[in-house]
């Protein structure tokens, strides 16, 4: 039996041996998404019928320009998904790049919002307020995180059937 260290605890690990996108994470991308997830929500309430009332506050704190901005974070809470042995070369180095392209989001986010109101601080009301404030604490997060950062440094190697296949492929005779 070999005693493997782990720099954090031994549950924070999958049973491929790479972290575990925590619930920080993975509410913090939840969030990021909150646009089409809101998009989604009032379209299945207007099924409903007979609550355009209530949809109409809603839609007025949707604008699709910021769609845009949830697309990078839903491409990560997807790739989450596919952290397996067996996941090809694009989900490995999307995964690779997950903290820049969530830092990136809520840069794109941040610049959206202050050209649709010209920077004029004083036309934000308390939900622009709060979103920015969010927005701050999770690049915060995201930048200072020493877990983030190992987390997206990881991803479960290929299988050695797999490494072992492509190795086979590759020989002189085949590339003839």
């Amino acid at each position: 039996m070999t005693q493997e260290t782990f720099k954090y605890d031994y549950l924070c690990y999958t049973v491929h041996g790479v972290l575990r996108p925590n619930w920080q994470l993975k509410l913090s991308l939840v969030f990021l998404c909150r646009h089409i997830l809101m998009l989604i929500l009032i379209g299945g309430m207007s099924f409903r019928g007979g609550q355009k009332q209530e949809t109409g506050y809603l839609i007025e704190l949707l604008n699709p320009v910021y769609n845009i901005t949830d697309l990078l974070p839903l491409l990560l809470l997807l790739v989450m998904g596919l952290r397996n042995p067996k996941a090809k070369a694009v989900p490995r180095w999307i995964w690779k790049q997950g903290r820049w392209l969530m830092l990136f989001s809520i840069a794109l986010f941040l610049t959206i919002l202050g050209f649709r109101t010209q920077l004029a601080l004083s036309t934000y009301g308390t939900v622009e307020w709060a979103m920015i404030a969010a927005n701050g604490l999770i690049a915060f997060y995201i930048a200072t995180s020493p877990y983030i950062r190992d987390l997206f440094n990881e991803f479960p190697p290929p299988s050695k059937r797999k490494a072992h296949e492509n190795r086979n492929r590759n020989t002189p005779a085949e590339r003839r």
